[in-house]
């Protein structure tokens, strides 16, 4: 851990074994009260939330969804399933270097999930696997639809999820719709992203209350038909073609986001590995940062 602290421009890591924390360490500047920015680690927030409203019987993965403007094309066949799963057919460009889709949808628009709603579709659902920050952020507006009123939404993540793992400092940022940005904007501390983890790690449970179902922790982390065994259901896995961990175990699954932010869940190993940084591509080594944890576990 010491040595990941130095390389990357590391800000804060985390190891947490069963329930409870075994080790973290932060660069100088931050510390356990820290919120920092989860980027696209916030896809995993939204999956968890339409679990939560799948378990209470409000929203379903197969049918239609609550998006009444898709009734009256091809759009209508686009499952919450294919929305997780990154897999609705809708036109969409995921590039950061120049005006596009995404950019467009994150910068220049008071309402993301309105203009992702608004794309049209490309390709028949389930026919093609495309990472879409579009997709994760209509996510968050189905359950908004899902929710009777407005305030019942906006306490729905806090009263049904963070309150009860006890992840005090995550805020989830609205736009200027009041929609969560649910592809970009949810800042924690690395102790609290790392409850997230332990969540999934113990199969949907927390305590004595069963907060996700153990076939959603499943599902959540069982391939997409066409994502090559890369992607789950707002979750990057392991068992890729070209996995970003070659040395670690392949049933390993995690949320990522932008510049190095990472939460595996480790099950072989009772695991959870919170990394938070800066890092530009090819600036940290992950496959050497969690394979050398779990070597220093194994020894002790």
């Amino acid at each position: 851990m010491e040595q990941a602290l130095q390389e990357g421009h590391t800000r804060g890591i985390i190891v947490a074994y069963d329930t409870l924390f075994m080790d973290e360490a932060y660069k100088h500047g931050f510390d356990k009260d820290t919120k920092i920015l989860g980027w696209s680690m916030t896809k995993s927030i939204m999956s968890a939330l339409a679990g939560i409203l799948a378990q209470q019987g409000k929203l379903k993965l197969e049918g239609k969804t609550a998006i009444h403007e898709w009734n009256g094309d091809d759009r209508r066949n686009i499952s919450l399933k294919n929305l997780l799963q990154m897999s609705s057919g809708l036109d969409w460009e995921e590039d950061y270097g120049k005006i596009s889709s995404a950019t467009t949808m994150l910068f220049d628009r008071s309402d993301a999930a309105k203009y992702a709603i608004e794309q049209p579709a490309d390709l028949p659902p389930d026919s093609v696997w495309y990472y879409s920050s579009g997709t994760s952020n209509i996510i968050p507006e189905i359950i908004k639809r899902a929710n009777p009123t407005y305030e019942e939404y906006i306490a729905f993540p806090r009263k049904e999820l963070f309150n009860k793992l006890g992840m005090w400092s995550m805020v989830l940022e609205t736009d200027a719709s009041g929609t969560f940005v649910g592809s970009s904007y949810a800042f924690a501390t690395p102790r609290d992203w790392a409850r997230f983890g332990l969540l999934y790690l113990n199969q949907g449970r927390w305590g004595k209350e069963q907060i996700l179902s153990k076939s959603w922790v499943e599902f959540t982390h069982t391939p997409a038909r066409m994502s090559k065994g890369e992607y789950g259901a707002q979750f990057w896995l392991n068992s890729a073609e070209k996995p970003e961990l070659p040395d670690a175990p392949a049933n390993i699954y995690f949320c990522y986001g932008f510049n190095g932010q990472r939460v595996y869940i480790v099950p072989t190993h009772n695991l959870v590995i919170v990394r938070m940084g800066l890092s530009k591509k090819g600036e940290f080594d992950y496959n050497k940062f969690v394979t050398s944890i779990l070597e220093a576990v194994e020894q002790n």
